[in-house]
């Protein structure tokens, strides 16, 4: 579904979902006020765009599948298309657009929408996923699963998300948590290791650390000096601690840089007497709108199941992977963009990743990044707004891959704001509220005019940029991405 889709679709249900609230329908009440972040205020009452950001929620939501609720599904699907029901009707055409209806239609073809609605090929792969959940819930439930006890065991992972998840489905191995946010900031080589680490630390510090909780267990500096330790010394002869490692990771560009980082280090020592194993997805059953393996969590049985889908990683694979982060470091993008249009089965969504990324460079035709522009949309269709919502709607409706945290996103707005002149204005700021909650933000005319295309941001005095190892500096030469080509250009 395009952006423009999901925003008229939302906005459709949104419509609904508020008028059953303002009718009194228990249901809507209790929706909304579950759902929205600031339903615990006394004066809360909710607008369109209140209930826009609660569908945006429900689409985002992992399901518990029942195959019992699903049997139930499937039947009433089946009535409402013979009755002639324009909803019912809709969800059958979009996978039989040539099936005589009403009277061609029978239970195996709802039953066949249902699964692909769930993001399975056939009704037969749904019961097969639901009865495997069902299975791993009972033996985490009763303790009885022991996942990684076979060999000593280091699970790799960008961020810490499914920490406590692994924990609780009975994994036992080391686990180590990578939070460099690689699709930010300078990021050169990792030689010498010093000026890696103090480059990215830096950066961290400057960008994020206003917004982030002050008791931390280890500064951004040691946190990076950690993951280089670990990584650098896997296989050595002195560090003979683990016979597996496990990478986790999905499809968008904060893990699949990661992915690269980890790979290239892996590329560069011994691994023999280990089994190294990937598991990397782009989507989950019962997910209408997957961003992520975090997504998945609250339900641990899911992690279980990813556990089945783990595949070796071949030298091919890290080669691959370590030629990408190579590319992203360099300050040239040609060889980022020649990796990002080839089609690699081993790593399949590298390539998609890098584009992403590329996208974020200066676009020819105003200047922005991909992000900045959508940013800028989303403010000037429902401002005033705050940094919470239009992150929510970025994510949910108009980002093609989403990758950012909020913080991220949040060093993006502030470029956008601080800089003068300035593409957004902040209307009202309450300092005492959470960081994505304080500024109230709307678009200026400096903001309309880039998104027409009538001024380029880059010839405008704006702060310094990075996209890997490309600095891009305004009213200056730059790399672009030009929309047309379809790759980056030098002007």
């Amino acid at each position: 579904m395009s952006d423009r889709n999901r925003y008229t679709h939302h906005l459709a249900q949104a419509k609904v979902l508020l008028n059953r609230y303002q009718s009194g329908d228990t249901a809507a009440i209790k929706l909304i006020h579950e759902t929205h972040p600031e339903a615990g205020n006394s004066n809360f009452s909710p607008n369109l765009q209140d209930a826009r950001l609660v569908i945006c929620s429900q689409n985002n939501r992992v399901k518990s599948l029942s195959l019992e609720h699903l049997k139930k599904e499937a039947k009433r699907l089946l009535k409402g298309v013979k009755s002639g029901c324009s909803l019912s009707l809709e969800r059958v055409v979009v996978r039989y657009p040539k099936l005589e209806l009403p009277n061609g239609i029978k239970l195996a073809h709802v039953q066949y929408v249902i699964a692909k609605e769930n993001g399975l090929a056939s009704w037969a792969k749904l019961k097969a996923h639901i009865e495997f959940i069902n299975i791993a819930q009972k033996k985490i439930q009763t303790k009885k699963a022991c996942l990684d006890n076979d060999l000593r065991t280091l699970h790799i992972r960008c961020g810490d998300d499914i920490h406590k998840a692994l924990r609780t489905c009975g994994f036992n191995g080391d686990f180590l948590g990578i939070s460099n946010p690689f699709a930010q900031g300078p990021v050169p080589t990792v030689d010498p290791i010093k000026t890696f680490i103090n480059i990215r630390a830096k950066f961290i510090n400057s960008a994020y650390m206003d917004y982030v909780p002050v008791k931390r267990d280890k500064s951004a500096y040691e946190e990076i000096a950690h993951v280089e330790e670990v990584l650098r010394n896997i296989g050595s002869e002195n560090n003979q601690k683990y016979e597996r490692l496990v990478l986790w990771f999905e499809h968008d560009p904060f893990d699949q840089l990661c992915l690269a980082y980890v790979l290239y280090h892996l590329s560069n020592v011994s691994l023999e007497g280990i089994k190294l194993e990937l598991i990397q997805i782009g989507q989950y059953p019962g997910v209408n709108h997957f961003i992520g393996i975090g997504q998945l969590c609250r339900q641990p049985e899911n992690i279980f199941v990813l556990w089945q889908q783990r595949k070796k990683v071949t030298t091919a694979m890290t080669v691959f992977g370590a030629r990408c982060w190579n590319a992203y470091t360099s300050v040239d993008p040609t060889e980022l963009s020649i990796l990002s249009s080839k089609q690699m089965a081993l790593l399949p969504f590298m390539p998609s990743a890098l584009k992403r990324m590329l996208q974020e460079l200066p676009w020819t035709s105003n200047g922005l990044s991909l992000t900045e522009q959508l940013a800028l949309k989303i403010i000037n269709r429902d401002g005033p707004i705050q940094a919470a919502p239009t992150f929510h709607f970025l994510m949910s409706e108009s980002e093609p891959l989403p990758f950012l945290g909020d913080i991220m996103f949040l060093y993006i707005l502030r470029g956008l704001w601080e800089n003068t002149p300035a593409a957004l204005a902040v209307q009202s700021c309450d300092s005492s509220e959470p960081p994505m909650f304080r500024e109230l933000l709307v678009i200026t005319e400096i903001g309309k005019q880039l998104l027409a295309g009538e001024l380029n941001w880059m010839d405008l005095p704006t702060r310094e940029r990075w996209i890997g190892g490309v600095q891009l500096k305004s009213q200056q030469k730059n790399w672009y991405w030009s929309p047309e080509e379809e790759r980056p250009v030098f002007k």
